[in-house]
Formats: C-alpha cells, structure tokens, sequence
C-alpha cells in the first residue's frame, strides 16, 4: 500500500519580511496607528488565527491589506491570547474555578505583542524605512525584524 506524505518545509516561503512589534496599547490601536502614518488600509479578517491547546482555543487577532501598486500582502497579527482554563475537577464551591493563562502565537519570541508579516513578492518594500516609520508611533515601545530562519515554529505565520 502506497503512503502519501507531504512535507511541510517545501509549503513554507521564505519571500517574507517579519517584523516583531512591542507596544503599550491594544492591537487595534496599533493597526489604526499604523494605517494613518503609513497610509495602509488594514482591516481585520472575518476569521482569526486560532489555535487549540489542552486549555481551551485560542484566537489571534488577523489583520490584512493588499497593495496594489507595490503587489504584496501586509498582515498584523497579535501574538498573546489569553486561554480560559476550566478545571474540571470539582472542589466543591459552587462557581466554577478558571483561570487565564497567556499564549502566543509564535512561543520563540513571548514578550512580542503582535508581528507585521509582508508578503513581498517583487522588494518594493524597504525594511528600514518602514522601521523607522513604525517606531515613531507613540503606542509601539519598539520594532524590529526578525530573521524567518530563527523561528521554529514558522508553520503559525501562515495565513491564506
């Protein structure tokens, strides 16, 4: 009997820039402020990234923007959730005992909010620029990019 098996590595391009973003604020604060200074037009998806765990589901903020005029794909997406946790053993109360736990997205990097993926085809986009751009805005602590061969789980980050 025949086996198909289909390997994951030859799915995954590396034509990609990733960007990891710290802020204070919220992700749909971040996206607004970026959409303004940047002059991009990100929405958020119909569905969210999600993923289960033993704990419960956990769904990632989606945001997504297709420029035309440089031909490439611009995604945000957030990179903690927060999973409700029930217990299911009783202990005899009479509420429920849950608790949140945190996880991300991508586990390499934790202490990141959310990352901007770009999808880019044709190097239209200029890395450095655009940094520079994104930290001035006065919610994002910093940003940086984030070499794609460093993330193990890199399987997370795609998205259509």
């Amino acid at each position: 009997m025949a086996v198909n098996k289909l390997v994951l590595d030859s799915l995954v391009e590396d034509d990609f820039t990733l960007i990891a973003i710290h802020c204070s604020a919220e992700v749909y604060k971040v996206v607004f402020n970026i959409n303004k200074l940047l002059g991009l037009s990100l929405k958020r998806e119909p569905t969210d990234v999600d993923y289960n765990y033993p704990e419960g589901l956990a769904f990632y903020e989606l945001y997504k923007y297709y420029n035309q005029s440089e031909g490439c794909d611009y995604y945000i997406v957030s990179n903690k959730c927060k999973v409700k946790a029930l217990h299911l053993q009783s202990n005899g109360s009479l509420f429920k005992n849950e608790t949140k736990r945190i996880t991300n997205l991508v586990p390499e990097f934790k202490n990141v909010d959310c990352f901007l993926k770009i999808e880019n085809t044709n190097q239209v986009v200029i890395t450095k620029e655009l940094l520079q751009d994104i930290n001035k805005i006065k919610e994002i602590v910093t940003a940086y990019q984030i070499e794609v061969t460093q993330i193990k789980s890199i399987e997370n980050l795609i998205f259509s």
